[in-house]
């Protein structure tokens, strides 16, 4: 399991972050972005609490998440990008 999940919440949100720990209580979620539908029937990032600076991420308990999924490629490769992660292509070049 990669560790970029899309996190479903019970309240509707729909966020795209890095699982760094599973706790018996919940998920510690860093770099964190809610995923929002665009007019052009795309999805776009949005820094998920840009007033608030967590140290080391923010603890969802369990009974607030419905459900933890990958996310497609061109989403992931968003999501690395916003947060300057390396992005490793999906296919191989050298053949």
């Amino acid at each position: 399991m990669s560790n970029i999940q899309i996190v479903r919440l019970t309240s509707g949100e729909e966020l795209i972050a890095d699982v760094t720990t599973w706790h018996a209580g919940g998920y510690l979620l860093s770099d964190i972005a809610i995923l929002i539908p665009t007019q052009q029937n795309q999805l776009g990032l949005a820094p998920f609490m840009a007033y608030g600076v967590p140290k080391d991420g923010i603890l969802f308990k369990n009974e607030h998440i419905m459900f933890l999924m990958e996310p497609v490629d061109g989403l992931r490769q968003q999501y690395q990008t916003m947060f300057g992660k390396v992005i490793t292509p999906t296919t191989s070049i050298i053949s």
